[in-house]
């Protein structure tokens, strides 16, 4: 005999499947929905950054802007930057071998800013060695050493770039000076290539943070205690 209120419940395979069935497509459906948001919020993360560092700017040059080559309008976007802040030094890294100042002012500005850049007499360092954003990081780590007067530093690079930036320096730069502010080129993501290149930096996102903040590996980047 049964007890009061006991209920037993039979399920069939074709039961059971479809509910797994849906499970999974719920799963499917809420995980790309995280990572849609996820890639959606990378350059709207670079903009919250640009916002603080024009607030902390408004009035006072930074000591020092280091911008990361490697995609169109970082150059000419820091060169304008130093003609407006001229008092600050400026690191340029990830040059190509065959790029003196002179010839990126030629390349990447307007002839007037061109010349305001050289009237300024500012100074400013190449960095020919970095190929990826680890290297610049630690060619910007070299730079602090040689200039340790610079208490606060102005990162430039595209919008999809400064949230992995941020999570490489904040790695292996932990004391409270130099403080790091970013600035970048915005995209319009109006073209697939743009679209791309953020799919892409997304995923460099996530494998970054996995070995540095997770696996705590200690990649490229040498001696930054010294």
């Amino acid at each position: 005999m049964f007890g009061i209120g006991r209920k037993y419940v039979f399920e069939s395979k074709t039961t059971r499947f479809r509910r797994i069935l849906i499970s999974a497509a719920f799963l499917f459906v809420f995980s790309l929905a995280v990572t849609a948001s996820f890639i959606a919020y990378i350059p709207i993360y670079a903009r919250m950054q640009k916002g603080r560092a024009a607030g902390v700017f408004y009035q006072k040059s930074p000591d020092a802007i280091a911008v990361f080559t490697g995609d169109k309008g970082r150059i000419s976007y820091a060169l304008d930057l130093l003609k407006k802040n001229p008092s600050s030094k400026l690191l340029i890294s990830g040059v190509h071998a065959a790029n003196s100042f002179q010839t990126l002012i030629e390349k990447q500005t307007d002839p007037a800013t061109g010349e305001a850049v050289k009237a300024i007499g500012a100074q400013v360092d190449l960095d020919y060695e970095s190929k990826n954003t680890f290297e610049n990081v630690r060619e910007t780590v070299e730079f602090l050493k040689s200039n340790p007067n610079v208490e606060k530093m102005l990162i430039i690079s595209s919008d999809y770039h400064i949230m992995r930036i941020k999570i490489i320096i904040s790695h292996f730069m932990s004391g409270s000076k130099p403080q790091f502010y970013f600035d970048s080129v915005n995209n319009s993501y109006s073209s697939w290539k743009d679209v791309r290149k953020l799919l892409k930096e997304s995923l460099k996102i996530a494998r970054t943070f996995v070995l540095l903040k997770i696996l705590r590996e200690n990649i490229v980047i040498e001696d930054l205690e010294n």
